[in-house]
C-alpha cells in the first residue's frame, strides 16, 4: 500500500515596485532631410524630423509646433518669420516645410515644441539648415574642361589663384562635376568622401556638393585646386553595360562657385572660367574598373597652393 505524501505549499507574498520615470520627455535628434544642421539644401520643401525621448510607459506625442526663421534670437523666443505651424494635434514626427519660399544661400533656424501624453509641452534646442543654389540660374561659373579627347588618359589638374582683400566671415564652395573629383583649398584636401558626386544620367542632370571652406581661406592670396577623374562619365575601358558607349560620354568637366562673405557685409564670388589654369600631372590614367596609374616623377609640387 502506497504511503500518501502530503505536499505543503508555502506562498510568499512580495510587493514588487516598478520604477517608473515620471519626468516628461525631451525633443531630440532634429534633422533636415535626414541631416544634422546641413548646408547646401536644394529642396524647396525639405523634410523636418525629430524624435521624442520619453521613457515613460505609454509615452506618445499628441501635438507639435514647428517654428522656422532666419533670426536665431527670434526663433529662440518662439517667433518664426518664415514658418510657424501653430499647435497641430498630430503624432507626426516628419513634416515637409510649408512656409515662405526658401531663399538661396540662406541659413534658417528652427525648433519644435512637442506635447506629450499628459498635454505637457517641451521645446527642443535650436537646429539649422542652409540652402544652396535652389535654381540653376543662380550659378555664376561656367563648365570647364581641359578640352582633350575622351581617349586621352592623363587626368586633368586645375588651379585658380585669387586674393581676398578683407577679413572673411564665411565661405562656401558649390561644385558640380561630370565625372569624379578631388577638391583642394590652399593645399588642403576638402572633404573625406570618395566617388562624389554619385552616379546620375549625366545628359539629363548633374549633381553638386557644398563645402564650408571658411577655415581654409585666409586674408590675402589663396588657391583652389581641382583634380578630375573619369568615373562613370568618361568610361575609357570596355564596360559590361556599354558605359563606354554612353550618350553623355565626354572629357571630365566641372563648374564651381566660391561665395565669400566678408565681415563688413560685402560679398564676392570666385567662379570657373577661362582664367583657370590646367595641366596634366602624375595621374597618368584612371578608370572606375581598372584603377589608377600614378607616376611620381611627374609630381607638380604645390600645384594647389597660392605660392
Amino acid at each position: 500500500m502506497m504511503k500518501p505524501y502530503f505536499l505543503s505549499f508555502c506562498l510568499f507574498c512580495a510587493t514588487i515596485t516598478f520604477s517608473q520615470n515620471t519626468t516628461s520627455g525631451r525633443v531630440a535628434n532634429l534633422r533636415c532631410d535626414y541631416l544634422t544642421n546641413p548646408i547646401g539644401i536644394d529642396n524647396p520643401t525639405p523634410r523636418l524630423t525629430w524624435l521624442m525621448d520619453d521613457a515613460r510607459y505609454g509615452a506618445k506625442q499628441t501635438a507639435f509646433r514647428i517654428i522656422v526663421g532666419t533670426d536665431s534670437m527670434e526663433v529662440s523666443a518662439g517667433k518664426g518669420n518664415s514658418w510657424d505651424t501653430g499647435k497641430q494635434s498630430s503624432d507626426a514626427m516628419r513634416v515637409a516645410y510649408n512656409g515662405k519660399a526658401l531663399e538661396p544661400f540662406t541659413r534658417y533656424f528652427w525648433r519644435v515644441e512637442v506635447w506629450d501624453k499628459d498635454g505637457v509641452g517641451q521645446m527642443s534646442a535650436i537646429a539649422s539648415f542652409e540652402t544652396g543654389m535652389m535654381h540653376i540660374g543662380n550659378w555664376t561659373g561656367a563648365w570647364i574642361s581641359d578640352r582633350n579627347d575622351i581617349n586621352y588618359r592623363p587626368a586633368p589638374y586645375f588651379r585658380k589663384k585669387f586674393t581676398a582683400g578683407k577679413t572673411i566671415q564665411s565661405a562656401r564652395i558649390y561644385l558640380a562635376v561630370a565625372g569624379l573629383y578631388e577638391l583642394y583649398v590652399n593645399g588642403e584636401k576638402t572633404g573625406n568622401q570618395r566617388l562624389d558626386p554619385m552616379y546620375t544620367r549625366y545628359d539629363r542632370r548633374n549633381l553638386y556638393v557644398t563645402y564650408d571652406v571658411t577655415r581654409q581661406l585666409q586674408t590675402g592670396d589663396n588657391a583652389i585646386g581641382v583634380l578630375l577623374g573619369n568615373g562613370w562619365y568618361n568610361h575609357q575601358a570596355m564596360a559590361v553595360w556599354d558605359f563606354h558607349r554612353a550618350p553623355w560620354r565626354d572629357r571630365p568637366a566641372f563648374c564651381l562657385d566660391l561665395k565669400i562673405t566678408y565681415t563688413d557685409g560685402s560679398k564676392e564670388t570666385i567662379a570657373t572660367g577661362l582664367d583657370w589654369r590646367t595641366s596634366a600631372g602624375p595621374l597618368t590614367a584612371n578608370n572606375i574598373y581598372t584603377g589608377d596609374h600614378y607616376d611620381a616623377r611627374l609630381e607638380n609640387d604645390d600645384w594647389n597652393k597660392a605660392s
